[in-house]
């Protein structure tokens, strides 16, 4: 059966390798399918109270927009995460570095006039709950999700990210000018992002967060690095950090609740349902009273479930 609500979380990705590296993190995987046949794999995060749904979207921020309303709509869930690899913008920004992007920045909006192309960009705020979320994780908890054969270990940066529909992957073009123009602030780039931001901003109230892990640096060594494994290590540092950042979250009060105070089973005798643990308990604890009481004493009354014992004695005698 679906589960929706608090203890829902829904994780998407664009590629099978971000995929598999998402799930990898995760138990007891099981299958749910979407009424437009859109595949989740529901899974546990272990020791967190979180349920995470993963889906692969698909390439482009079109599709990214599409299945993220249709993920909110369908889960309710507590937050959701676009999760997978991009390309550096930035020389301090290694290769298998993650970053956590503070802004969505959709670069290709504009207008081509006589005088050339003016930029109309659009630009999504992430969640501050999920930013915090994350950088609590990156003071320790998500490195013990890395190998401790990576050397050197990753970095967790917190930078806007660009988001449109080009893989870059070239140092010298009049794209790449442009961008460092007007969008130098930026510390990668990649091509869902914007979709999956749109949507999750128009849903109203669904906390959203992209996570993403660099691949290569979009400077036309893309093929270099992808053959080189890349592509493997970031995705798998991009889904560490995530699932960090989720077992950081604050659990919502009814989880709390349910995890401090579990629900007392019924006991069954001889296949009959004898009440609840505590009230056998109390009903022992009473019959003991009344065991107790002198053979001249009586039960002369019954408050709150418990017997109070009239030993002979009159209430003046005492």
């Amino acid at each position: 059966m679906v589960s929706t609500g608090t203890k829902t979380i829904v994780v998407l990705t664009a590629l099978p390798v971000e995929y598999l590296a998402v799930t990898r993190q995760l138990t007891n995987l099981r299958r749910e399918d979407h009424p437009t046949g859109m595949i989740f794999e529901r899974g546990e995060l272990p020791d967190t109270p979180w349920e995470i749904y993963v889906a692969e979207a698909g390439e482009g921020n079109q599709t990214a927009a599409v299945l993220t309303e249709r993920a909110i709509t369908w889960l309710k869930p507590r937050a959701v995460f676009f999760t997978g690899i991009a390309g550096g913008r930035k020389r301090d920004v290694a290769l298998g570095d993650v970053v956590v992007a503070t802004q969505v920045w959709g670069y290709q909006g504009g207008k081509q006039g006589p005088d050339g192309f003016k930029g109309r960009p659009r630009a999504w705020e992430t969640s501050f709950e999920l930013q915090q979320a994350a950088r609590y994780a990156s003071r320790g908890p998500w490195i013990e999700r890395i190998s401790p054969s990576v050397d050197p270990m990753p970095c967790m940066h917190f930078k806007p990210v660009l988001a449109g529909e080009i893989v870059l992957d070239s140092s010298g073009s009049a794209l790449e000018e442009y961008l460092d123009l007007h969008y130098n602030g930026a510390a990668a780039i990649e091509m869902e992002g914007a979709g999956f931001a749109s949507a999750a901003h128009l849903a109203g109230t669904v906390p959203f967060l992209v996570v993403r892990g660099i691949s290569d640096k979009a400077d036309g060594t893309k093929q270099v690095t992808d053959t080189s494994g890349n592509q493997d290590t970031a995705a798998h540092h991009a889904a560490a950090a995530t699932m960090a950042a989720i077992a950081a979250l604050r659990a919502p009060a009814a989880l709390q609740a349910a995890d401090a105070e579990p629900e007392r089973g019924h006991v069954w005798k001889d296949g009959h349902d004898t009440g609840t643990a505590g009230a056998q308990a109390a009903s022992a604890d009473s019959q003991k009273q009344i065991n107790s009481a002198s053979n001249g004493g009586a039960v002369y009354a019954v408050q709150n479930g418990s017997q109070i014992i009239n030993n002979g004695r009159d209430a003046g005698d005492r």
